[in-house]
């Protein structure tokens, strides 16, 4: 079972019960972005729908479960399970809706090719290094002189354009 609350300022609090884990997000849109964070707690399966109260301290979740009463605090951007009991006679109690929506953490699917990608260069001095280039390519790659950054052959060993000894044969 899953519940929300929706904040005044675009936030919005989820709550959802899936076997003995309670998953808790808080999520905000702002002009284009969207971040979000979700944390889960073991507290068993629920016995009637959580509580939502705003207190000084923030908002204080009460979930009464199969093995305890227990209090989650969500404050900014923290959502913490509390160990202890708390008071929540003299505050504010807000209404969570019922909802379809569902935050469990559900296995990530594998990635999926985007295609042929490029591979990777890296030079700096003398040094050479790429990655994901065939052999084919590796062979047929450019070299360039260290000193002025001309192109050179692969079989030179002084730059035709300065003179500068070339490192290593190709």
């Amino acid at each position: 079972m899953t519940y929300v609350y929706d904040f005044e300022d675009g936030q919005r609090l989820i709550v959802e019960n899936d076997g003995s884990d309670t998953f808790v997000a808080l999520s905000s849109e702002d002009e284009g972005q969207e971040q979000s964070q979700s944390t889960a707690f073991n507290t068993g399966s629920w016995l009637k729908a959580p509580e939502l109260f705003r207190t000084r301290g923030g908002l204080m979740l009460r979930i009464e479960s199969k093995n305890a009463v227990e209090f989650i605090r969500v404050r900014g951007n923290q959502i913490q399970l509390l160990r202890s009991e708390q008071e929540l006679e003299n505050v504010e109690r807000l209404k969570l809706k019922q909802s379809d929506e569902s935050i469990a953490i559900k296995p990530m699917e594998p990635m999926k090719p985007i295609g042929r990608m490029r591979p990777m260069e890296m030079r700096m001095g003398g040094m050479h290094m790429s990655m994901g280039a065939s052999e084919k390519e590796a062979q047929t790659e450019k070299r360039f002189c260290t000193q002025c950054g001309k192109p050179v052959q692969n079989e030179d060993r002084f730059c035709a354009s300065c003179g500068h000894a070339l490192s290593g044969q190709r």
